[in-house]
């Protein structure tokens, strides 16, 4: 079967995007690069903890806000360290919500979802 979003889901990411509450989890010092790629808020970490706290309360804030893992980090990570193409390929759309992201891993005799327990290395 396939995934489809709810109807109402695209009219209140506009709605939210309208107010200015969309993408408000981007931190302060990466807001203005991220308004000149598409748009964020200049929000604290603070700020957000309390936002957080509230949009908590909807299991559709994720979707409605594009706040939710692992896009967040994942855009992050680009916002910060990616080339220009991959942010035109990949951060854009992620900002715009048009996209989502996924972080997997897996590694041989290492069972978790902690990322900090990975074990192998790798050498140039």
């Amino acid at each position: 079967m396939r995934w489809t979003v709810h109807p109402d889901e695209e009219k209140l990411k506009e709605l939210a995007k309208k107010e200015g509450l969309w993408n408000l989890w981007i931190p302060f010092d990466c807001a203005a690069q991220a308004r000149e790629l598409v748009f964020g808020s200049r929000n604290s970490r603070v700020n957000n903890g309390y936002l957080c706290e509230i949009m908590g309360c909807s299991v559709w804030a994720p979707q409605i806000f594009n706040c939710g893992a692992p896009d967040t980090g994942n855009m992050e990570v680009l916002l910060r360290y990616g080339n220009e193409v991959q942010m035109k390929e990949w951060l854009v759309p992620l900002l715009e919500g048009k996209i989502r992201s996924g972080f997997a891993m897996t590694e041989p005799h290492v069972a978790s979802s902690d990322a900090t327990n990975i074990v192998c290395s790798i050498k140039r």
